[in-house]
């Protein structure tokens, strides 16, 4: 019996200690479930101090509250139906970039978000909302 629990604690270690960029990669994952409830403070969590937002061609560089506040009345116009990942680029230790295919009830949208490494944590540099040409 003390066997089996030394085997299962040796395995279990191995599990937990896993690389910090394997865990980064779940970034997009994360993003894609907070635009899918339409969660601006959760995605607020993620910005950087000063974010550029070019929301349907709207654009200017706003603060983490202004953005926040911008995004939710995104939101709040076009509730999402389905989010998915289309596209992520997450290879460089300093910079990660995802496209989001975005379905509201209207139209079809395509989100670019750029994020760079500020040390500690990757967070959002800049967000696009288009429509999707496809």
């Amino acid at each position: 019996m003390r066997a089996k629990i030394l085997i299962i604690s040796i395995i279990s270690c191995f599990f937990s200690f896993t690389p910090a960029e394997v865990q980064q990669k779940d970034i997009f994952d994360t993003l894609t479930g907070y635009f899918k409830d339409s969660n601006s403070k959760e995605i607020a969590g993620y910005f950087a101090s000063v974010i550029e937002l070019e929301i349907l061609s709207e654009e200017g560089e706003y603060s983490k509250a202004q953005a926040e506040l911008i995004l939710r009345d995104f939101f709040s116009k076009h509730t999402p139906v389905s989010v998915k990942v289309v596209h992520r680029l997450s290879s460089s230790s300093n910079y990660k970039f995802g496209v989001l295919s975005l379905q509201s009830k209207e139209d079809k949208l395509r989100v670019s978000i750029s994020m760079a490494n500020n040390g500690n944590k990757f967070l959002i540099k800049t967000i696009t909302i288009e429509n999707d040409k496809e």
